[in-house]
């Protein structure tokens, strides 16, 4: 399903399934700083998460892709197994 969120607030309590459950998330139609905020929080604290894909959207230039690959690649992760994945396909 495809939720787009705007001006996000970080839950007061990490709810239980994204601690204990989440294991892939695929984030799309990325725009403005209130994503990097979910994408920070959801590696945080999804404890074993996998896979963090991050799809572009086809406005950003290199740029844009290299500096929001190095702000997400520094956020700290819950799980040491996951890995991020950035793709352009918009």
């Amino acid at each position: 399903a495809v939720e787009i969120i705007k001006g996000w607030t970080e839950p007061q309590q990490v709810p239980t399934c994204l601690l204990s459950h989440l294991r892939t998330v695929t984030l799309v139609h990325f725009e403005g700083r209130h994503m990097f905020k979910i994408m920070r929080y959801l590696l945080r604290n999804a404890k074993v998460l996998e896979m963090m894909e991050i799809v572009y959207p086809k406005i950003f230039d290199s740029k844009d892709k290299i500096y929001t690959h190095d702000e997400i690649s520094r956020f700290e992760r819950g799980s040491k197994a996951c890995k991020l994945a950035f793709i352009s396909k918009w």
